[in-house]
């Protein structure tokens, strides 16, 4: 769902996008805006923890057709600074749903998926 120049995605649609930019070896950003204390105690992997603070310079040196990716706790303070993002001109900017809350059980599922498919994939190579 578009709002105001950027993307509202669910949890499991944005890994999804996430998986496949790295298959493809295509860069994207993860932010994390949760405070710093909450990042400390566990976020996803690649995430960089994003401060108001230094919104500036990331929007200053990130190129603008890289997407971007922004998760929260629940997924209302990431609108704010995907908001922020589009406005600078990013094209692909991505608000996560539901925030870190339902990241870890899709991240957790896609990872289970992940290694179901691998014992087939493997036996496949091999016949």
């Amino acid at each position: 769902m578009t709002t105001h120049g950027f993307l509202r995605t669910a949890a499991p649609e944005a890994l999804a996008l996430m998986f496949s930019a790295c298959d493809q070896d295509r860069p994207y950003t993860l932010f994390d805006v949760r405070d710093a204390h909450s990042f400390g105690h566990g976020h996803l992997p690649g995430a960089i923890s994003l401060a108001e603070h230094a919104l500036g310079e990331w929007l200053a040196n990130l190129p603008r057709a890289q997407p971007v990716f922004i998760y929260c706790g629940l997924g209302f303070s990431s609108q704010t600074f995907a908001k922020r993002f589009a406005d600078a001109g990013f094209s692909e900017v991505h608000s996560i749903d539901g925030g870190f809350k339902a990241l870890v059980p899709a991240f957790k599922e896609a990872r289970a998926a992940a290694f179901e498919a691998a014992p087939a994939a493997q036996s496949g190579a091999a016949a």
